[in-house]
């Protein structure tokens, strides 16, 4: 019966993904046992089966049971997921602070000890950053949610197995691809933003020697440094949320359209800054001998300029409209049948 599959994964979704097989077993055989206690001469009704499942009690309560005493930072059910956002940042930041120290290494190749040092500082500081943020997140979504069913939201009104939402459409399930990449972009764009915003430039190569000359100034940056880090944080809860989840609702959509207006006005807050671009850009060019001023290519090379100084967040706000338009349309798409049918998903 479906309402007996709707209780089996609700109470499975709240348990470790290594424990859901044999849980899922169990539970159906103890509910049949049950029905079979409760009507063992004809088959068991819709009544029964309500009321053998009211019986078992709240999803989560049930989930609790299995799990046993909860004292945890981490839940079980969250904790694989936690382990690996844990690996996939770490990577992600160990591949950005590499790349760094490659780059660091090329433009100045003496000292490379002193390189190196600093790469590994950096690589403790920053995977340090990232374990502790990754960790609020995860504790952080698993307290609200042990707080909505220990007294609160859905356990506080008397609860009804007619409450169980549909099992998810496989079609509005989040791909894991999806959030993994988000996850990537937003550490890698962070992490090079707050360790080595100064290496994001042009490099000219001649003579065996690498100049550089940077876009931005990382003095003006450095002001921006502590929102950087908090929408780098945000940016990963969001993606923490779909893998969590896996399907698309109408707080991750929110979430999402939040955070990305957010990182709108910050990017055109920080962009307008005075003194965020490098003004003395075209003349270091000049300085390493690329388009000597008066000339075809110091005109292009000019008018490229400007157009990215001045133009960059419309373009930066163009894509967000898009993605934003992208996220809205899927989240509709997979709601119109929901609400031809049965009840919606939050």
């Amino acid at each position: 019966m479906e309402l007996i599959d709707r209780y089996v994964y609700a109470v499975v979704q709240k348990l470790p993904e290594q424990q859901r097989n044999d849980i899922r077993k169990e539970l159906y055989g103890l509910i049949e046992d049950m029905l079979e206690e409760r009507s063992p001469l004809t088959a068991p009704s819709r009544e029964d089966v309500e009321q053998v499942l009211q019986q078992l009690g709240h999803p989560s309560v049930m989930a609790a049971k299995y799990r046993g005493h909860e004292r945890y930072l981490i839940s079980p059910a969250l904790f694989d997921s936690y382990l690996s956002v844990i690996k996939i940042v770490l990577m992600a930041i160990l591949l950005s602070m590499s790349v760094v120290f490659v780059i660091d290494c090329i433009i100045e190749p003496a000292p490379i000890l002193d390189h190196f040092i600093d790469y590994l500082v950096s690589l403790i500081s920053a995977g340090s950053q990232g374990f502790v943020w990754v960790t609020v997140i995860y504790a952080f979504i698993d307290y609200g949610a042990h707080k909505k069913y220990a007294g609160h939201g859905d356990m506080s009104k008397k609860w009804s197995p007619a409450d169980l939402p549909p099992i998810p459409d496989p079609k509005s399930q989040i791909k894991l691809s999806e959030p993994v990449a988000g996850i990537i972009f937003t550490v890698l764009f962070t992490v090079i933003f707050m360790f080595g915003s100064e290496l994001i430039g042009a490099y000219r190569f001649h003579d065996g020697l690498v100049t550089s000359i940077p876009l931005m100034n990382s003095d003006v940056i450095g002001k921006y440094l502590p929102f950087i880090g908090v929408l780098g944080a945000l940016g990963v809860m969001r993606e923490v949320l779909k893998i969590i989840v896996r399907r698309r609702t109408l707080t991750i959509l929110t979430f999402h359209i939040c955070l990305s207006l957010l990182g709108l006005v910050f990017a055109a807050i920080l962009l307008n800054t005075p003194g965020f671009w490098n003004d003395d850009f075209l003349s270091q060019l000049q300085a390493v001998g690329w388009a000597p001023q008066g000339g075809e290519d110091y005109e292009n090379l000019k008018s490229i300029w400007f157009a990215v100084t001045h133009n960059l967040i419309y373009f930066i706000g163009l894509f967000t409209i898009i993605d934003l338009v992208s996220e809205v349309y899927k989240w509709f798409r997979i709601r119109m049948p929901e609400e031809s049918g049965a009840t919606t998903i939050r």
